[in-house]
């Protein structure tokens, strides 16, 4: 009975071993991982969003200025 209990003690030790090394190099492997994707190589460095040419705002929007601007603008000047 004696001996049965610590070979049942020695297997879970030898797994329970296993499993801490097992973790550790998924935990390095993971580490590496994070540690390439943070290094961004030149030729892969966010290029410049092109601009419309539109002013920022309400006056961005064509429709804003004929339904908005040139009636206002037409209501002074007559």
């Amino acid at each position: 009975m004696n001996s049965n209990f610590m070979n049942m003690v020695a297997k879970a030790s030898k797994n329970k071993s296993l499993f801490d090394s097992s973790v550790e190099s998924i935990k390095d492997a993971l580490d590496a991982s994070v540690k390439v994707n943070q290094t961004i190589p030149q030729h892969m460095t966010p290029k410049a969003q092109p601009t419309t040419g539109w002013l920022r705002g309400a006056l961005s929007y064509p429709w804003a200025i004929v339904c908005l601007v040139i009636p206002a603008v037409l209501d002074m000047a007559l």
